[in-house]
């Protein structure tokens, strides 16, 4: 059965807390990225590569619903993922998550995300923009493979644990 918005249910958190929060649905047309129209984005980390065997662009994205309430999503854009989440914690935990999703490629992106944290956006980089990853993260040495990501820049949380990695 499709839907054309996203269901509310009651999400338990392991403190008990209880959040009527939307799902996704393998049966509709909404993804993650859907959602995050409606939260806050605060971080987003995007791969794409045409030589991979099934070409797609995989994105990981954390948003802050409210102080201390996440949406994470990793996985194809053009899908529902493999990865989507709702957290009740620190962001701290949340910014390991994605870079362990990252898999061989997260050492580079938290040298990346830690240089970030201490200069910003890389001289002329447009935020969100995929760009060949020499520009960005020469460290991946993959052939083909094109980088973008975007980051909210008045998230003082978010910038002190950017330096931190």
């Amino acid at each position: 059965m499709e839907h054309a918005r996203f269901e509310e249910v009651e999400h338990i958190f392991p403190d008990g807390s209880i959040e009527l929060l939307p799902t996704l649905c393998p049966e509709n047309e909404l993804l993650p990225s859907d959602l995050f129209e409606q939260y806050k984005l605060i971080l987003e980390t995007l791969e794409s590569n045409e030589e991979w065997t099934n070409y797609a662009t995989y994105s990981g994205q954390i948003a802050e619903i409210s102080t201390g309430l996440y949406f994470y999503s990793f996985g194809d854009i053009d899908e529902v993922g493999e990865t989507n989440f709702y957290f009740k914690c620190e962001l701290k935990p949340i910014l390991e998550e994605l870079i362990s999703d990252w898999g061989p490629a997260g050492t580079a992106w938290r040298e990346f995300l830690k240089s970030v944290g201490e200069i910003g956006y890389p001289k002329g980089y447009q935020p969100s923009s995929m760009v060949d990853h020499i520009e960005l993260i020469p460290k991946l040495n993959e052939e083909g493979l094109f980088v973008g990501f975007s980051y909210n820049t008045l998230n003082s949380e978010l910038i002190s644990l950017l330096k931190e990695l």
